[in-house]
């Protein structure tokens, strides 16, 4: 599995396969759900409107308490990422932030313009199907993975 390979390695030993490196990814999906908490800062990527980028990150820094980063392209975000230690609380992601908002904005997303427009999509059905994957033996969650 490429996704883990490439993503997941620095997990180990904590999660041992691709197994559990996936059911964790939809534990944290669920857990930290970025959509949730732009929606409730008024920030609905579904509309196709640019945001400032201070309030993109600030509405993920105070649910978290951490700093994404933020990767973008022709002022689209690409990437929106969300740092863990290895106990899986939100950690900055960049280092040698300061005091200084502004500052920790810029570092977090040099690849942004001032204002930028975040990606439409459908989103994923976790939910109550999160549950049911997670309960499910071993091989019927990643052959449910694989093949989605």
């Amino acid at each position: 599995m490429g996704t883990r390979k490439k993503h997941g390695t620095c997990s180990y030993p904590v999660i041992q396969d691709e197994y559990d490196y996936f059911a964790t990814t939809l534990n944290l999906y669920t857990k930290y759900n970025v959509t949730r908490i732009l929606k409730n800062a008024g920030i609905d990527a579904q509309n196709g409107e640019k945001y400032l980028l201070g309030d993109v990150v600030s509405a993920i820094k105070n649910e978290f308490g951490a700093t994404p980063l933020l990767v973008c392209k022709h002022s689209s975000v690409e990437e929106l990422r969300i740092c863990f230690y290895k106990d899986f609380k939100p950690r900055d992601c960049v280092s040698g932030l300061s005091s200084n908002a502004m500052d920790d904005i810029t570092k977090s997303s040099s690849s942004c313009p001032l204002y930028i427009s975040l990606p439409t999509y459908e989103p994923i059905a976790v939910g109550d199907m999160s549950a049911e994957i997670l309960n499910s033996e071993k091989t019927d969650v990643y052959r449910f993975l694989v093949s989605a």
